[in-house]
């Protein structure tokens, strides 16, 4: 999996990137500036019981703003989710022929969202279209996300003289694999055929979409596939398909409109403010320290015990999933402080990375988490319950990978050292050095459970509270800074480009009828819905061992989560188990992402010796699942107490 790909760089591309990162850092500045609006309004609200009036409504269009003018960055960065599982086949030639396909959809993709978006804020302009509570004209904002969508292309348009250049300047002569040319050779078919289609016989076209639509979507998913081999962005990817699927079912005007209208009114969504909020909360107080906070503290539980080291990892990486939301941030940061801790006490390479590739998938599943926040804007749940439904299994997953230590050092007494005794002091040291980081995962769960305040206003108070931490600890630095804002930047971009595209992938998807054919399809076998869902599992075991959470969700969510609801499954608990399911991929052999992870960090180490390390883990990963199939009450029992 890779965000982000190499390229000659060009002299212009240097004041491109420069130029659009300034922007980018005045949108996150708006942003944060907005988190302590909120933050004012929800203290005055507990001292004064008196509000902002229409708040959610300013911030909307405030975040709705700043998240597009964090895509000129995005793109001036490459932070494009691609899928490089053949990367290794594909020669330094091919490469760089796709990489420019690839620039040359995310111009496409930037290019018809832009232009639709500008013609829709005339449009709002003309009919006067305004907010609900401050009859705030809509046609501003419109026009603004729409500038920044626009300098996002233009951006792509740099993008693409470098990777001109660069396919110019490959002197590469590795040939591809035949795998790899066969799929070029069917994504080439697909584009030049359908689009010849389109262009000859628009209303054979139409015609077979409206009469086959379950044929269409199924070439629409072989076609999504092929490009998503081929290490086609996968924002792109899912966008256009969405598009030319659309277009044979409504015409191209409508298709485009819909595209930009859904695009429009999900920035507005005042819930999509809370995941740039916990984004720049997790990059703060990544610079405040609080990771080697957490592993102090759990060394400070734990180290009285054989194996401590190991234990402590994996309650750090639970605490710092408190801050992170992501899995393969928590693995690489915690792979790069135990995994040298771990060596000089003697313990197994076998045993310690397998106790940090675990402990990573704690980061997307210990709330607030980014990949359950996705879940929520995809299916429309709330992320408050989410976050509350994943507690139990979040507890139940640490507990289980404790088990799976104790097991493997009473298996093999040598893959620990003897236990290291504690000195006094240490864990009043370390719970104090803790307490900001406990302090904010209790305000966002707590605040959450008791109602106190919404999502957003959760990550609001804890997005602030991690720049104050940062401020007080003397971390913050204009070189920290940058950073912090250069991540969150990238992030967003990444995240919210892949949400456009789902988004106009979904609507191809339901418009086509197909999660009612799929959930038809599955009440006419004779099967349990228990039966259905091992499957389900299976298959997302698999997608997880290859693929990034977020891309799994924006791919199958529009269609699976039909199918599971249909079944009677309640979505709190099919968003908590597909996580975890997920998550489980990415630490399965032979494909899992964060064993990867580990073996780049640690380059001692043998990649078997990090599999082996990892099976352990797996398995009680898997009596985990199997107990939340069997016990769905470990997800819902909490949520049904808020």
């Amino acid at each position: 999996m890779q965000h982000s790909v190499e390229a000659a760089a060009l002299p212009v591309t240097a004041h491109v990137r420069k130029a659009t990162g300034v922007i980018a850092m005045v949108a996150i500045g708006a942003a944060l500036l907005g988190a302590t609006v909120i933050v004012g309004d929800v203290l005055a609200r507990w001292l004064f019981s008196t509000s902002i009036f229409a708040l959610n409504e300013i911030i909307s269009m405030v975040f709705a703003i700043a998240v597009a003018f964090t895509l000129p960055a995005g793109a001036a960065q490459r932070v494009n989710l691609r899928i490089d599982l053949l990367a290794h086949l594909t020669g330094p030639r091919l490469t760089a022929w796709l990489r420019l396909a690839g620039s040359v959809m995310l111009l496409v993709f930037f290019g018809l969202l832009a232009w639709r978006l500008f013609g829709l804020s005339f449009r709002y302009w003309d009919t006067g279209r305004a907010s609900a509570l401050l009859q705030m004209q809509l046609a501003p904002t419109y026009l603004a996300i729409s500038a920044g969508l626009a300098a996002a292309a233009l951006v792509q348009l740099f993008m693409i003289a470098e990777d001109i250049a660069a396919l110019r300047a490959e002197r590469g002569t590795a040939r591809s694999h035949p795998v790899v040319l066969v799929l070029v050779a069917l994504f080439l078919a697909g584009v030049v055929g359908i689009g010849g289609w389109i262009v000859l016989d628009f209303d054979g076209f139409a015609e077979f979409s409206l009469l086959r639509p379950g044929l269409a979507a199924g070439i629409a998913f072989a076609m999504m596939w092929v490009a998503v081999l081929v290490q086609i962005p996968l924002a792109a990817a899912t966008a256009l398909v969405g598009v030319v699927g659309a277009t044979g079912m409504l015409g191209a005007g409508a298709a485009l409109n819909t595209f930009a209208g859904d695009t429009g009114d999900f920035l507005r969504n005042e819930q999509v403010a809370t995941l740039p909020m916990f984004l720049i909360m997790g990059a703060f107080a990544v610079v405040a320290g609080v990771s080697d906070d957490l592993f102090r503290l759990g060394h400070a539980l734990l180290g009285r015990f054989r194996g401590g080291l190991a234990y402590a990892t994996v309650l750090g990486c639970a605490g710092f999933g408190a801050v992170s939301g992501n899995s393969i941030a928590t693995s690489a940061t915690f792979g790069r402080m135990a995994l040298p801790a771990m060596a000089r006490s003697g313990y197994a390479p076998g045993l310690a990375t397998g106790s940090v590739a675990a402990g990573g998938t704690l980061g997307a599943l210990v709330p607030p988490s980014g990949v359950l926040v996705l879940f929520a804007l995809l299916t429309e749940s709330s992320i408050g319950a989410l976050f509350v439904a994943a507690m139990i299994p979040a507890l139940l997953a640490v507990v289980l990978y404790f088990g799976a230590i104790f097991a493997t050092i009473r298996l093999n007494p040598e893959a620990a050292p003897a236990a290291e005794p504690v000195r006094p002091g240490d864990t009043l040291a370390a719970l104090r050095g803790s307490f900001p980081v406990v302090a904010m995962f209790g305000v966002v769960i707590g605040g959450l459970y008791g109602g106190i305040f919404t999502a957003t206003e959760s990550a609001a108070v804890v997005a602030v509270s991690a720049v104050v931490l940062a401020v007080m600890r003397g971390k913050l630095t204009r070189q920290s800074m940058l950073a912090v804002f250069s991540e969150t930047t990238a992030t967003t971009a990444m995240i919210y480009a892949l949400i456009f595209g789902g988004l106009m992938f979904a609507f191809f998807i339901n418009l086509g009828g197909i999660p009612d054919m799929m959930s038809a399809w599955v009440a006419s076998i004779d099967a349990r819905p228990i039966v259905v869902l091992i499957v389900l599992i299976l298959v997302y075991l698999l997608l997880g061992s290859v693929m990034d959470s977020f891309a799994v969700m924006i791919i199958t969510v529009p269609v699976i989560t039909p199918i599971v609801l249909a079944m009677g499954y309640d979505i709190l608990f099919w968003g908590i188990l597909m996580l975890m399911v997920v998550e489980i991929g990415m630490i399965s052999p032979p494909f899992g992402m964060n064993l990867f992870i580990l073996k780049s960090i640690d380059r001692d180490v043998r990649l078997g010796t990090v599999m082996r390390g990892v099976l352990p883990f797996v398995a009680v990963d898997l009596v985990k699942v199997a107990l939340l199939v069997a016990f769905p009450v470990l997800a819902l029992w909490l949520p049904s107490t808020m």
